[in-house]
């Protein structure tokens, strides 16, 4: 027998129906106990594999899912595919992962390869550039179910999991100022993408509720990097105003912060709090050890994969989508102290 063994192979060389053998092979309760029994022994002999892509065909399913994020470097998104592979593992379902890079020409590109080739669904995080959702229609239009996780598109009406930004950046500042800290920088990203809009106005509103003067905000307009938090805090540290606290919405950032702190003769945290938003292993071994807040990695992923399968079994169709929020956890460290 050359090439890869069939079904017909395995019909001819036992002399029975093609149509047999299938169902032998799928254990059919219309097919003799004794002929499935010799009928998989056989197959399991020439090492046959079942073409699992050509029976989804047959049923009409599809057991692959797609997984769209901005960055796969960054510990938020590896560490939620890692999460979502193993929901869907269980269920006998494949991922299939996509970055796009921040950039939305990549981000548009990837919806086009996943129209083609028909997965199941899609759990996305939308890049830096992203100001809308039109590019996300055709998933749409050929049926296939889409949440949204992180970073949304808030035009589309489809489901979306949310960590509450507002109300996380809100207790940040809250918490910083109860330790005595007035003068809190605020670091943050590109503010049309919802995560840093609304960190942003929780930060702000939280400086309001306290009745403070001083607000400096550095807002990054691409993909974080270390040198970003170098020169935030470069530029804070020569005005005449200093802050005593960094409110962080990136470890990166905070790693740079940290860094251009030791070439400045910063001493942390005597002369300067940090607090940062991240799920970053390294944020405990960095010194000072980091206080975070920190995102509920476990259920974002819980509530994605929960409600991606509910649209493909039909059972929640994007027409009446869902928004569930999750809360941040403080893990207080040494990067804060009471003055």
């Amino acid at each position: 027998m050359q090439g890869k063994p069939t079904i017909k192979d395995i019909a001819k060389a036992l002399n029975i129906h093609h149509t047999t053998v299938s169902r032998a092979l799928r254990g059919d309760s219309r097919i003799k106990e004794e002929t499935c029994k010799k009928v998989k022994a056989y197959a399991a002999s020439i090492g046959y594999v079942v073409d699992q892509n050509a029976v989804n065909l047959r049923n009409k399913t599809i057991n692959n899912i797609a997984v769209i994020v901005p960055n796969i470097s960054h510990n938020i998104f590896s560490s939620f595919i890692g999460l979502i592979t193993e929901m869907a593992d269980k269920e006998g379902l494949t991922v299939s992962v996509f970055q796009s890079k921040e950039q939305f020409d990549l981000e548009a590109k990837v919806i086009k390869t996943i129209v083609r080739h028909r997965v199941g669904g899609v759990i996305a995080s939308v890049s830096n550039e992203t100001q809308n959702g039109k590019h996300f229609e055709p998933l749409k239009k050929f049926g296939i179910p889409l949440v949204f996780f992180d970073r949304v598109c808030e035009d589309m009406s489809v489901s979306k999991v949310l960590v509450n930004n507002y109300e996380g950046a809100g207790k940040a500042v809250d918490y910083l100022i109860e330790k005595g800290y007035r003068r809190i920088a605020h670091l943050t990203g590109r503010q049309s993408i919802n995560v840093f809009r609304d960190r942003h106005k929780g930060y702000l509103d939280g400086i309001d509720r306290a009745g403070l003067t001083y607000r400096a905000s550095v807002s990054i307009e691409k993909d974080f990097e270390i040198f970003d938090g170098e020169n935030a805090i470069q530029n804070l540290w020569n005005q005449k105003e200093k802050p005593d606290a960094i409110f962080s919405d990136s470890f990166i950032l905070s790693a740079g912060v940290i860094k251009q702190c030791r070439q400045l003769g910063i001493h942390l945290p005597d002369e300067l709090g940090m607090l940062t938003i991240t799920n970053d292993p390294f944020s405990n071994l960095i010194l000072p050890h980091q206080t975070v807040m920190e995102q509920p990695l476990a259920e974002l992923a819980a509530s994605s994969f929960d409600l991606l399968m509910k649209a493909m079994k039909g059972e929640q169709a994007n027409v009446h989508s869902e928004t569930r929020y999750h809360a941040f956890r403080m893990i207080e460290r040494d990067s804060v102290r009471t003055l």
